[in-house]
């Protein structure tokens, strides 16, 4: 288990144990969530970007790494609702200072945001995926990564996203099958 501050510790086992009673929280399983904190750790990420925030469990995963890395977590979200109680989730976890929450449609806000990062988490709108990717695959560090979720049990709709990715010359693909399937995409030149 990753070393975290207990308060951050606990705002995890809380917003898991809420998604249920969350219609629409749709987020990533916790041996999900230990795995993208072992991505951050072993490439020592200093600034990761996700768009789809959804009520911040992903967030707090990245969050556990990035507070040994002393890093920064810029995260997007669509919905109000979400970006609010995100927003007080991190609060309530002691994070809120190593985050920037940005509301509204990840193609408007990601050209907004200033800067480079290690790595990207991709875990919104299925359709939108590629987009995404294009935005966000010339800002990725070489040695970094994108993380896409749900390539698994989207399958159909994320089939010519994979099919994208891994013909590229300048990365490594490959899919992790644990839960809805994450792809994990190292940037090699």
């Amino acid at each position: 288990m990753i070393p975290m501050p207990p308060a951050l510790s606990r705002q995890i086992d809380e917003t898991e144990r809420l998604a249920p009673s969350r219609g629409d929280a749709m987020q990533i399983s916790r041996e999900q969530g230990q795995l993208l904190a072992s991505i951050a750790l072993a490439l020592d990420a200093k600034r990761v970007i996700e768009v789809g925030t959804s009520y911040g469990f992903s967030g707090l995963w990245w969050l556990s790494a990035l507070s040994l890395t002393n890093g920064h977590l810029v995260t997007i979200d669509v919905s109000e609702k979400k970006y609010r109680q995100a927003s007080r989730t991190f609060q309530d976890a002691g994070v809120l200072d190593r985050v920037s929450l940005h509301l509204g449609r990840g193609i408007d806000v990601i050209p907004t945001i200033e800067g480079t990062f290690d790595i990207a988490f991709i875990d919104a709108d299925k359709p939108a995926t590629q987009e995404y990717f294009n935005l966000l695959w010339p800002r990725i560090r070489r040695g970094g990564a994108i993380v896409t979720d749900n390539v698994l049990s989207h399958q159909q709709e994320m089939g010519n996203y994979l099919n994208s990715i891994r013909s590229r010359e300048d990365a490594h693909s490959v899919t992790i099958p644990i839960r809805a399937g994450l792809e994990w995409t190292l940037k090699i030149a």
